[in-house]
């Protein structure tokens, strides 16, 4: 059976060798991947309240790589691992590395500098996480869950919510791509609104 994907605006392609590591047998579409998807992500979501993490461990590739791996290895075989191909978004594959380094010691001077509010702090780290786009795919999914761990881990902060009173999920999607394009402008408000909706 073949596999087929319509892609939707602000989406990741994958391609053909990507395609191919897919886990489940006799899946022909998108939304039956997606809803197995999530329940890796719910999965992922439960371990990280569940569990307690420092600065140490939450701002290693290592630790990127395992919320990303939890997320999504029931359904693809390349799960926590850095992508191989450039893409329609994101940095040059070979950049991935360099650019998450930075991010992370970026990160935790705002932290230790108190450069920016709690929430700012978190959600600059998801954008630019979602900007670098490390993995094939998941990587708005996986800066979410990251933007909460470094809020409930390290800043004591209530969670992101991320547009959960639109309860649309295709006017949910809208508005999360409109501010996160707003975002990549220099203009947070938007995304910070949306991220407490």
């Amino acid at each position: 059976m073949e596999l087929k994907i319509t892609y939707t605006d602000g989406q990741n392609q994958l391609n053909e060798e990507e395609l191919t590591g897919l886990k489940l047998v006799d899946v022909t579409s998108y939304e039956a991947i997606q809803t197995e998807e999530q329940k890796g992500i719910a999965k992922t979501t439960a371990w990280v309240e569940k569990n307690y993490f420092k600065a140490e461990r939450i701002f290693t590739e290592a630790f990127l790589k395992e919320i990303h791996k939890r997320m999504l290895s029931e359904v693809w075989l390349w799960a926590g691992k850095f992508r191989l191909h450039n893409k329609n978004i994101g940095v040059d594959k070979i950049k991935i590395s360099s650019e998450l380094k930075q991010l992370m010691s970026n990160t935790r001077f705002w932290i230790e500098d108190e450069s920016y509010t709690m929430d700012e702090i978190a959600l600059r780290f998801a954008h630019r996480l979602m900007q670098i786009q490390p993995f094939p795919d998941g990587n708005a999914r996986h800066a979410k869950i990251m933007a909460n761990v470094i809020l409930e881990h390290l800043l004591n902060s209530e969670i992101f919510t991320w547009g959960e009173s639109i309860t649309d999920p295709q006017k949910n999607r809208e508005a999360f791509l409109e501010a996160l394009r707003k975002a990549d402008k220099g203009k947070m408000e938007e995304l910070l609104k949306f991220a407490r909706s």
